[in-house]
């Protein structure tokens, strides 16, 4: 059985977390996020990144999901439903089990554009 991690910096690959930080994520999410998107007005962090796919894991304060995966489209403007595009999560558990095969899993890619 597989360590459920609390910790979102103990995620395996190809989750990881920059070392130069991820308020450039928060920023933009906040610039994207249209009226009604389930995080407008929420706090949300920035905490790992999926290097296969460019998916960011936020921390979300105060809500019945204490964790969302964020596509962030990077045109630096409010976007339109559906982007960006949101996956919320109970869990990290749940981030492990149904999201393990979202097609990036492949570690050797993941530590060689890393390095």
């Amino acid at each position: 059985m597989q360590h459920m991690p609390d910790d979102p910096s103990l995620l395996p690959a190809p989750w990881w977390v920059p070392d130069g930080g991820m308020h450039e994520f928060d920023l933009e999410l906040h610039r994207e996020l249209p009226h009604g998107h389930p995080l407008h007005g929420v706090k949300a962090t920035a905490v790992a990144r999926c290097e296969g796919c460019d998916d960011i894991l936020f921390s979300v304060a105060n809500q019945p999901f204490p964790w969302a995966v964020v596509h962030l489209t990077w045109t630096g403007r409010e976007e339109r439903a559906p982007w960006p595009m949101t996956t919320l999560l109970a869990s990290l558990a749940e981030l492990l089990t149904e999201w393990a095969d979202h097609g990036c899993n492949d570690e050797a890619a993941s530590s060689e554009s890393r390095s």
